[in-house]
């Protein structure tokens, strides 16, 4: 039996993830701190506030992705997929919030012609500029694990191994942080392997490696070990949300939902959830990259320009749908044109 191309249970996640972020957004974030809304949902917006955890995940859903894509890609191969998978839809995305933010943002949104010339890149945070939009964080994040993906890859060329030894060697890495103090040297090694959130994609390259070669007895170790490495870093993290957001976060609901994504990718891997497998997922799992770069400064804007005039539960819902929709046209109607010209 042939190896599927695509294993659409993925997209049905992935699309769930982003939605989760976006509710997050507009009915806590915005408003919880930083003064980016105007819209106050003081009763209901506690039950999204961890919506966030909804980025936990799509970094998981990363790792088993691009595990599963390179099996047969070279190093040219690779780059070319994640610069078109990556960079015209995140630049339609950036211009429409850019232009957005200039003329109508102010004084919440204020953007310059240099922020925008390094945002393109993707890379502002080296270059010393902030994002156009805060969504931007987590690319910067994805464009480091597909560097050390790279690396393997440029290791393959000369000595054919095992993705095995990256996980190994990572896992190794990423445990590094309960024995050895702060460095130069290990400050570097944390930020270029990502160490913050290795533990995920790490996992999701071996739930893709028990999707095809089946459970083993080594995946008892090392999902164990990424579980516990992902639920001590997410844990960590709840000291500056409380300081952010001035509000208490559940250690157990934290954990709970990290237990629940690795449950969730662990039965897509042993291929428990083949009666939700339908082709008809994908249009949902293409909304998602769009849906997640374009809605949240937008969004807010639209809240502060409209929040005096219309019924917050109203204006929520309506913007929701509206980028939605948008979403669903980049990735329906304009990314594939924009594909053909890259071929």
């Amino acid at each position: 039996m042939s190896e599927p191309k695509r294993i659409y249970q993925i997209d049905l996640f992935r699309f769930i993830a982003a939605f989760a972020v976006v509710l997050y957004h507009y009915l806590y974030r915005g408003y919880a701190a930083g003064n980016m809304s105007l819209l106050r949902f003081d009763g209901v917006g506690e039950y999204f506030r961890y919506g966030y955890l909804g980025v936990d995940l799509f970094f998981i859903i990363s790792g088993f992705v691009i595990a599963f894509s390179i099996k047969h890609l070279s190093l040219r191969k690779f780059f070319n997929s994640r610069f078109k998978r990556l960079y015209p839809m995140f630049w339609i995305c950036l211009f429409a919030t850019f232009t957005v933010s200039y003329f109508f943002g102010a004084p919440r949104y204020q953007v310059t012609f240099a922020q925008l010339l390094a945002n393109l890149t993707m890379l502002q945070k080296l270059l010393g500029y902030g994002d156009i939009d805060g969504a931007y964080w987590s690319l910067y994040v994805e464009l480091k694990f597909y560097l050390i993906i790279a690396v393997f890859l440029i290791i393959n060329q000369f000595k054919k191994i095992s993705l095995d030894y990256l996980v190994y060697f990572w896992l190794i890495l990423s445990s590094l942080r309960f024995y050895i103090g702060p460095s130069e040297l290990y400050d570097a090694i944390h930020e270029f392997f990502i160490l913050d959130w290795s533990a995920y994609f790490i996992a999701g390259i071996i739930f893709c490696q028990i999707f095809l070669n089946g459970l083993h007895i080594k995946h008892f170790v090392l999902l164990p070990c990424c579980l516990y490495l992902s639920i001590d870093g997410a844990v960590g993290r709840i000291h500056w949300l409380e300081r952010t957001f001035n509000s208490d976060f559940s250690v157990y609901i934290i954990g709970g939902t990290i237990v629940l994504f690795y449950l969730l990718m662990l039965l897509v891997s042993c291929k428990k959830l083949q009666f939700i497998n339908s082709p008809k997922l994908v249009k949902i799992g293409m909304l998602t990259y769009p849906l997640y770069l374009i809605h949240q400064h937008i969004g807010f804007i639209i809240f502060n320009h409209l929040q005096p005039y219309v019924n917050k539960y109203l204006l929520v819902s309506a913007v929701i749908v509206l980028m939605l929709a948008v979403a669903y046209m980049l990735s329906d109607r304009i990314e594939p044109r924009i594909m053909k010209l890259f071929k």
